[in-house]
């Protein structure tokens, strides 16, 4: 019983450091969790969140009420899956946070598997005009690689939705490490 009521000490001390953060605080807190300046502003305005349950309910409701401009800005965000270099010098703020969520697919990379991959990055961003985005995180490359191919016959209205709703996954694991970092500096 103990234990239980310091996590739910903890769980409330956590809110209320977000609740407390000064409106461009939390803004840029939740930018770094999407890459919307728009879903940023929004979250923030959001405010005040009783529980992590309600702050994953908040970014759903404004990730998919953003305007499609704003998908785009977020879906900028990321790197080519596999292209770590590119990560850590383009997204300084989140890219250990982005390095843990491709780390699954990093370490199942062999020469044919890279190769094959750059190639069908490249057809989906000529097609697609972004790049593939989805939720990395536990994910081999050869599932990922499989998820590409499957995704890129598909028009481009069903995979913006397809990309919309993988940033939102993306959103939702970088919101749970947003919570970790508020916790651990309590």
């Amino acid at each position: 019983v103990r234990s239980s009521a310091r996590a739910e000490g903890t769980a409330s001390q956590t809110m209320e450091a977000l609740n407390a953060m000064t409106a461009a605080e939390a803004a840029d807190a939740f930018v770094k969790c999407c890459g919307s300046p728009e879903f940023g502003r929004r979250m923030a305005a959001a405010r005040p969140f009783s529980s992590f349950d309600d702050v994953l309910a908040a970014s759903r409701k404004v990730w998919y009420d953003c305007p499609v401009a704003e998908w785009e800005l977020a879906f900028k965000a990321h790197p080519r899956i596999g292209d770590v270099s590119k990560l850590k010098e383009k997204f300084a703020s989140t890219a250990s946070w982005c390095e843990g969520e491709q780390s699954a697919a990093q370490a199942s990379m062999d020469d044919a598997t890279i190769n094959e991959l750059a190639e069908w990055n490249r057809r989906y961003e000529e097609k697609f005009g972004r790049v593939f985005l989805i939720c990395a995180s536990g994910k081999p490359a050869n599932v990922i690689l499989a998820a590409l191919k499957e995704r890129y016959p598909n028009e481009q209205d069903v995979e913006l939705r397809n990309a919309a709703d993988e940033q939102q996954k993306i959103t939702e694991i970088r919101l749970e490490k947003l919570r970790a970092d508020l916790t651990a500096k309590l």
